[in-house]
């Protein structure tokens, strides 16, 4: 028998349960340039650059230095650093430090004192189902008229 032995382990598929969705399973790191398409089945943080398209069945957490270029789809989308691009998500955060730099497709958006968001906003139709309702009565303003003197 070798120093390793000769049994074979059992290989088991890795899964990503609901209650592990918080967990960052995926990191693309400060250093790291990244361009073309990703798909993840598990939460992902980009800390590096990422040109292409990211889609991902849960939460995408992009870093304080951490760069997108491109398109976004995810559950969750929670901005520190920037993105220029679309992003298609259930939620976008973008914290104080982030810049949001395109169209957003959403259905809850949260915009921190200090962030950038320069870009149009699209929410879905669920968003569309909110009534505004005041108990308060409504009043009409008196309409005025104002003199302006045009002699210098």
């Amino acid at each position: 028998m070798g120093m390793f032995g000769n049994k074979k382990k059992e290989e088991r598929p890795v899964t990503v349960s609901k209650s592990d969705a918080n967990q960052i399973t995926t990191l693309i790191g400060e250093s790291c340039v990244f361009e073309g398409n990703v798909t993840t089945t598990s939460s992902t943080r980009i800390d590096g650059q990422l040109k292409g398209k990211i889609a991902g069945e849960y939460s995408l957490v992009v870093g304080e230095n951490g760069v997108v270029e491109g398109e976004i789809k995810a559950a969750e989308t929670i901005v520190y650093g920037r993105v220029e691009g679309v992003i298609e998500s259930g939620k976008l955060d973008i914290k104080s430090s982030g810049a949001v730099m395109g169209d957003v497709f959403i259905e809850k958006l949260t915009v921190e004192p200090g962030a950038i968001f320069n870009g149009r906003c699209e929410m879905t139709d669920s968003q569309e189902n909110v009534l505004f309702e005041s108990n308060a009565p409504t009043k009409e303003l008196p309409s005025s008229t104002i003199d302006v003197d045009e002699t210098s």
